[in-house]
């Protein structure tokens, strides 16, 4: 009996769900690098900024040289993602490839580990139910499965921490100690220094939770402002070694005016131009490091605003393509090099299309429900994407809010299945009394 009720109890907890997301994941990646050669990857693995900053942290020079021809101090990458590569790859005594290795199978468990706070978040706006299905989406969400053995960059570890953002947000309202307003601040400030475009949440969450609250004991202003003073009071030591290493204010990372520029230039055709990136461009890799990312960044900042000034219907016309390509990877698609590999051009853009629809579609069913409940994943989906619309957008992107689009997704389709059943239920019963009723005239006959 007690074998048969942890069985039951295992089935119904996220727990399984995670194992088989990690199970997933890791043999996808053996399989996809196994018996290739090093030097000649089958499928090539995206994130060298990242890589390169993580091996200067762990040969000791420091936070150091995103570019190869860039070495120099560097604020380009946010530093949580590196730092954790850095430790394994020091640990371990890892080669360039098996660093690689290394970061894709960390993204493995990132990925994996979400299932529990999509499942909480399922649990607590909807249903048992509905939690334990979106965790079991998630396992097998194609993009949630490519993004960690693709990228070997911070998207995994954004989703998961901004999905346990939300949980702790909805969590919040129920949980009077002040020690859990400390750890929710240093939540969003681990999460800042992971993809500080995450920080564009924070006002509407922060002011949902402490809406919430209000009902216990306590003023919710001064508890917002508590969660506030020490957000801001975490990010200081990073900002403060960001302003004596580069000579100028950089928040957390240095390269926002870069990328606004990259997406608003003459050279933009529908998305944006890498071909101007200083990682590729030597054009523009010398005044970066004659000037220093601070000032070089400033002077491409004010170079996209000029632009999107004098080209107002350029610019609503690349933000219109940004946004499609967000929602039906229209752009992403033709550019992915794993989805061109594998030849899942078309079915890429169908499914983002439909995954995006049926996501959008639940939330509106879930807004028109308890909107109250369903606001903090809402703002999640509206608002994230936005500063990728002004300045360039790609799928991996927008992945930090996939766990919420799963989950939405997952109650649009259970409440389409829940106004069908009725319906079915009724045709099969008229068929079987029409069927009832044509035995009794022929009996009669």
């Amino acid at each position: 009996m007690r074998i048969e009720r942890t069985f039951s109890g295992l089935l119904r907890s996220p727990t399984l769900a995670a194992a088989a997301a990690f199970a997933l994941r890791i043999v996808l990646l053996w399989l996809s690098h196994r018996g290739e050669d090093p030097a000649y990857p089958k499928f090539d693995t995206v994130g060298l900024e990242a890589h390169l900053v993580a091996s200067s942290l762990a040969a000791g020079k420091g936070f150091f040289g995103p570019f190869p021809r860039y070495q120099a101090i560097t604020a380009w990458v946010a530093p949580v993602y590196p730092f954790l590569w850095a430790i394994g790859e020091k640990l371990f005594h890892l080669t360039f490839y098996s660093s690689t290795m290394f970061a894709q199978a960390m993204n493995c468990v990132f990925s994996a580990a979400t299932c529990w706070p999509v499942f909480g978040i399922g649990k607590k706006v909807f249903s048992m139910r509905i939690g334990l299905a979106s965790a079991w989406v998630w396992v097998f969400l194609p993009y949630a499965v490519l993004f960690p053995l693709e990228w070997t960059w911070d998207q995994s570890l954004s989703a998961l921490l901004l999905a346990v953002i939300v949980y702790a947000t909805l969590t919040l309202r129920e949980s009077g100690p002040s020690l859990a307003l400390t750890g929710y601040a240093l939540l969003w400030a681990l999460a800042a220094l992971t993809n500080p475009t995450v920080c564009i949440l924070l006002p509407f969450l922060l002011g949902w939770s402490m809406l919430k609250r209000r009902a216990l004991p306590g003023p919710s202003l001064a508890s917002a402002a508590k969660v506030t003073l020490i957000f801001v009071l975490a990010l200081v030591p990073w900002t403060i070694r960001n302003y004596y290493a580069l000579d100028g204010f950089v928040f957390v990372k240095s390269n926002f005016g870069t990328e606004l520029w990259l997406g608003n230039n003459p050279a933009v055709k529908e998305i944006y131009s890498p071909e101007l990136h200083p990682l590729v461009n030597t054009r523009e890799l010398i005044p970066l490091i004659l000037n220093g990312e601070p000032n070089y960044n400033r002077q491409k900042q004010r170079a996209a605003v000029a632009f999107i000034k004098a080209h107002p219907r350029v610019f609503l016309r690349n933000v219109f393509e940004r946004f499609k390509d967000t929602w039906s990877a229209t752009y992403d698609s033709r550019e992915d090099a794993w989805i061109i590999a594998l030849r899942l051009r078309r079915l890429d853009v169908w499914f983002c299309s439909m995954f995006s629809v049926v996501s959008f579609a639940g939330m509106i069913l879930a807004v028109r429900s308890d909107w109250q409940e369903a606001m903090p994943m809402a703002v999640c989906l509206l608002l994230f994407p936005i500063p990728y619309y002004i300045t360039h957008s790609a799928l991996r992107y927008r992945h930090p809010i996939d766990p919420f689009m799963a989950i939405f997704s997952t109650y649009a389709i259970a409440w389409m299945w829940r106004a069908l059943t009725p319906r079915i239920d009724q045709a099969a019963g008229s068929f079987a009394a029409g069927k009832e009723e044509l035995a009794t005239v022929s009996i009669d006959r």
